[in-house]
């Protein structure tokens, strides 16, 4: 344990050692190692992986991952309702159906930014340093792989949505290592940071689905 804090915080403090990289790679090269970057942020996360992986930054890249994840999940999504349709067909229902499939194309990047807006804004609040696009960028490397694979799961009848429960969990255990990197501080801010939204929106959403009972 000792061991890896030091790792981490050796991996932080050489942000605040580097100067700014003027040569960041082209559009074409970085898209070409995103496959490798998602490899990596899902099977060895860690500080370090995230601090190499925001170096190349940009938004013109946060925005192409974020569209590719969010036709994607629209397609899988349209195919769950296909598979799995609704048992009811109350207006309600017919709303799920349509923000779960064709909405997600709009959905998925209103969410993303809503998030990573609260916890961007939590972030700053305890002392944060990184931008916004460097908190974006080193999300999407999470949130783009794991969100088609959360999908690709529900297809599997029976177990799927318990193996998206533990997507889930793991999803957001190592977004605590891409907000840590991120902002360049402790692991308990970045833990703080994510959780905090994390649980308002589940509060909210209880609450939402008691008082439709």
């Amino acid at each position: 344990m000792a061991l890896r804090q030091d790792q981490e915080k050796a991996a932080l403090g050489q942000i605040g050692a580097t100067a700014p990289d003027t040569s960041a790679p082209s559009l074409s090269i970085s898209l070409r190692r995103l496959p490798q970057h998602y490899f990596n942020a899902v099977f060895k996360p860690s500080v370090s992986t995230f601090v190499h992986n925001g170096e190349q930054a940009s938004w013109s890249l946060v925005w192409i991952q974020l569209l590719v994840w969010a036709i994607l999940d629209a397609a899988l999504g349209v195919l769950v309702n296909v598979i799995s349709p609704a048992s009811t067909n109350t207006p309600f229902q017919r709303f799920f159906a349509l923000a779960t499939s064709y909405g997600l194309v709009v959905v998925v990047p209103v969410l993303f930014f809503l998030l990573m807006g609260v916890v961007y804004l939590l972030a700053k609040y305890v002392g944060g340093q990184g931008s916004f696009l460097e908190q974006c960028h080193t999300s999407l490397s999470i949130q783009a792989p794991l969100g088609i694979g959360s999908k690709l799961l529900a297809l599997i009848p029976g177990v799927g949505r318990v193996l998206n429960t533990v997507l889930s969990l793991y999803g957001i255990v190592i977004q605590v290592f891409a907000v840590q990197a991120a902002h360049r501080f402790s692991r308990g801010k970045a833990i703080a940071s994510v959780l905090i939204p994390l649980a308002t929106i589940g509060v909210i959403a209880g609450i939402y689905f008691l008082l439709k009972r």
